[in-house]
């Protein structure tokens, strides 16, 4: 069963434009110990070792990786790179295709949600990405909150990010100097040159009117009343991060770039998609051979389950939803997939049995376009409880497709085990194919 029609970067991309979590970065005791709290300032259900003012966040603190997954404070995630800008001879310096799971970066994610476990705002932190504006540094972290007005993105004392006015034209704070190179990389990125439409929104839906003032499209689910189906919400924006024609001159919107996210959650656990496409190698910057890269990832997150509260015996069942990415070849550019998700937990065994079911492309293919190396349509794989006890990692198989999968607990404990789960995986064959994805799920009611 399908959530909603995946689409691809280039047509949220478009779409943007005819619209016109980090913790707190304390490696403290909660991590290891997989505590939560409930409740704060920002409405809804909260994670720990995030910052006073977020309703949840994935953490900024990494734990360790198995393979290509990484944990963090209160998650899992995995990320891939583009793979045409790596080649030896870039066969198109104006775009970045392919897809590549690789150890380098981290993905945090930031969400405010109200009461009813709407997510109203999204903020999606990345670093170490290897986007060098001057061909040797990593350019400042990304501070994207897909929001629509005109400013700069800075991340406020509670968490989450505000918007700053922008300096004028003149004013020294642009203080690039196309000769020398010299200048302060960090005011030339997370700027909002261009005001943006919000997205459209029935009359009287006091849910999505904040989600839209924040520029992201809500979608509800059907999980409270009996269904699998979980919220959604989405947004896309083009940027400019690296232009130093700034702040005035900006020939157009997405002049180096866009970004695109979206969030699934249930009343604990959130998975999130996320792409960025930027322009590295600048000649204002001192770089050499302009061309862009393509980083995308998935990161779950949410309230963890305390470890001291998992089930010591009983079997539960999870089911719900898959959503990614992959590539027939590794070099093209990546196509959406879906699948159905079954997660069977025995906690005795200490052992949670990750099947992917019904796997697809997921969007609109023309006759014309049909994939050679095509990945599996399912596969069942046994995921060991790792450290945090709330974990459950290791490698698996997909067809002829090997990697790694990891998905943590999110709610309390109690009888029967946690009430949802949420998680990452990656894929990559002998053949070139290669899959990234992230999943979530709700147990079932025996």
């Amino acid at each position: 069963m399908k959530f909603s029609k995946g689409c691809s970067g280039l047509a949220m991309l478009l779409a943007a434009a005819l619209a016109g979590c980090g913790g707190s970065g304390n490696p403290d005791s909660a991590f290891l110990a997989g505590a939560s709290k409930n409740g704060n300032s920002s409405g809804g259900k909260s994670s720990s070792n995030c910052p006073s003012g977020v309703s949840a966040c994935s953490g900024s603190v990494v734990g360790s990786a198995t393979g290509t997954i990484k944990l963090t404070s209160n998650g899992v995630q995995t990320i891939a790179a583009s793979t045409t800008d790596m080649a030896a001879s870039n066969p198109d310096a104006t775009e970045a295709y392919g897809l590549q799971p690789t150890t380098d970066g981290l993905a945090e994610v930031r969400v405010l949600r109200d009461a009813n476990a709407n997510v109203t705002a999204v903020d999606l932190l990345l670093s170490g990405l290897k986007l060098y504006w001057d061909s040797k540094t990593e350019r400042p972290r990304i501070i994207e909150n897909f929001g629509l007005s005109r400013g700069r993105v800075q991340l406020g004392t509670q968490g989450m990010s505000t918007m700053a006015a922008l300096p004028a034209q003149g004013d020294p704070f642009w203080d690039n100097n196309p000769v020398s190179f010299t200048g302060t990389q960090d005011h030339y990125a997370n700027n909002h040159y261009f005001e943006r439409v919000a997205p459209a929104c029935t009359d009287g839906d006091a849910a999505c009117a904040a989600a839209a003032a924040n520029g992201l499209q809500l979608a509800r689910g059907d999980w409270k009343t009996g269904g699998l189906r979980p919220n959604q919400v989405s947004a896309a924006r083009l940027h400019e991060d690296g232009a130093t024609q700034a702040p005035d001159q900006i020939p157009y919107a997405g002049f180096k770039g866009y970004r695109d996210i979206w969030n699934w959650n249930y009343d604990y656990a959130n998975v999130a998609g996320w792409i960025t496409k930027d322009t590295i190698n600048i000649q204002e910057w001192g770089g050499g051979g302009e061309h862009n890269k393509e980083r995308r990832g998935t990161v779950a997150f949410g309230q963890l389950t305390d470890v001291k509260s998992m089930p010591s015996s009983g079997v539960a069942t999870y089911r719900g939803y898959a959503r990614g990415w992959y590539s027939p070849d590794g070099l093209i550019e990546p196509f959406p997939i879906a699948a159905d998700v079954l997660v069977t937990v025995d906690f005795a065994k200490r052992q949670a049995t990750l099947q992917l079911l019904a796997l697809h492309i997921d969007e609109w293919l023309p006759p014309e376009v049909d994939p050679a190396a095509k990945l599996a349509e399912s596969s069942s794989n046994p995921l060991p409880f790792g450290s945090p006890a709330n974990t459950a990692i290791g490698p698996i198989a997909h067809g002829d497709a090997n990697g790694h999968a990891g998905l943590r607990f999110y709610g309390p404990g109690g009888n029967g085990g946690p009430p949802e789960i949420a998680g990452s995986f990656s894929l990559k064959g002998a053949s070139g194919i290669a899959a990234i994805g992230g999943f979530i799920g709700r147990r079932a009611v025996q």
